[in-house]
Order: C-alpha cells, then structure tokens, then sequence
C-alpha cells in the first residue's frame, strides 16, 4: 500500500510539472505572437507614414510648379504676340519688368487711357490672369515739370497714371490682392533727361511681376 501511495503521488506531481511546463510554454508562445503582432503594427504604421510624407511632398511640388511662374515662357509670349513693339519686357533676377511708353497708353499731360493704351493693357490682361504673379504698378514721367489744375506736379502724374492701369486691369479680371500701384515721378530714369528722345523714354508705366511668397 505505502508502495503505491508512492507512486501515485509520483504520478501527480508529473503531471504538474508537466501542466505547469505547458503554461509557461502557452505564455511564451502568447508573448511571441504579441511581439510580431506589434512588429507588423510598427511596420504597416511606418509604410503608412513614408506613404502620408511622399504624398504630401508631391502636392508640395505641385502647387510650387502652379505658383513658381515660367519666366521664359511669358516673355516668350509677349514677344510673339502683338505687344512686341508696344510693351519691353526684361527679366532680372526673381521678376519680370515691362515697361510701356506713355505715348502708347495715355493722352498728353493726362493719365486717361487711350484707345492704344487699352488695347495693350487688354492683351495684357489675358496673359496676366494665367499667372499667380503680384503685379506693382509704377509711374514714371520725365524731369520737365508740370502744373496743371488736375495735376500739381509729375508726382501726381505718376501716380494718377499708376492708378488708372491698376484700376484698368482690375476691370479686365485681374484680382485686387495681386495688384499695387505706386508714382515715382521723375526719380527713377532709365536714361538721360538732355533731349526728347531721352525724356520720351523715360515717360513710361512699368509693370513689376513677381512670384508670390
């Protein structure tokens, strides 16, 4: 009897350690699974994130190419179109500078557009609302002085001039928040005042286009 007591118990505590060997091996193959599991979660969140940054560095690209204006091409257009001979266009630097005599856009002495005057700005216009640009409107008259009962001196001039092609544009569709307009009068030649020639280039409405910020 003593004998087989012995052996049943024997027989139990096997079976124990045999329960107690399979719980801990269930445990680990549990904390596995939890590790790969989480593995995967780390992987898929990461993938999910280089995907969300390419997107997102994409678009950026995209709608720097809509703003970023293509220099080469508007001058390129303005020189094969009709403004040719009316409107000089120069590029520097990170801006377009156009630049429109007097004669073609307004009456003597005056800042009314003229019939010429509207036709450039017009055409003008169709190019300029393609575009993103911001858009400064600068007069510029010569050094003979003037003093009209409409206008005291070329600083008027200048700025009537500069209002009323930025005021002519925003008729023509181009948006007020891209428009500025300013008068310099005679402070800003581009050549020597001493004859007519000179003096007739200097009398001029420029049109500053640079991309926006």
């Amino acid at each position: 009897m003593l004998i087989e007591r012995r052996q049943t118990n024997d027989i139990a505590k096997d079976l124990v350690q045999e329960g107690e060997h399979d719980t801990w091996a269930l445990s680990y193959i549990d904390l596995l699974l939890l590790m790969v599991t989480l593995f995967i979660l780390l992987l898929s969140y990461q993938q999910d994130a280089i995907q969300q940054t390419t997107a997102e560095l994409e678009a950026a690209e995209m709608v720097k190419a809509q703003v970023t204006p293509n220099n080469q091409a508007f001058l390129d257009q303005v020189y094969l179109s009709h403004l040719k001979d009316r409107v000089t266009a120069v590029e520097e630097k990170n801006m377009i500078k156009l630049a429109m005599s007097d004669s073609i856009l307004f009456f003597p002495a005056d800042a009314t557009l003229s019939h010429s005057g509207e036709q450039v700005l017009d055409e003008l216009a169709l190019m300029l609302k393609q575009r993103p640009w911001h858009i400064l409107v600068e007069g510029h008259t010569d050094n003979q002085p003037i003093s009209t009962p409409r206008y005291a001196s070329n600083w008027e001039l200048s700025s009537s001039r500069a209002t009323s092609v930025t005021r002519y544009l925003i008729g023509r569709g181009i948006s007020p928040q891209r428009l500025s307009a300013i008068g310099y009068a005679d402070t800003r030649p581009i050549t020597s005042n001493e004859d007519s020639i000179g003096r007739g280039k200097n009398r001029r409405v420029a049109l500053i286009l640079r991309a926006p910020d």
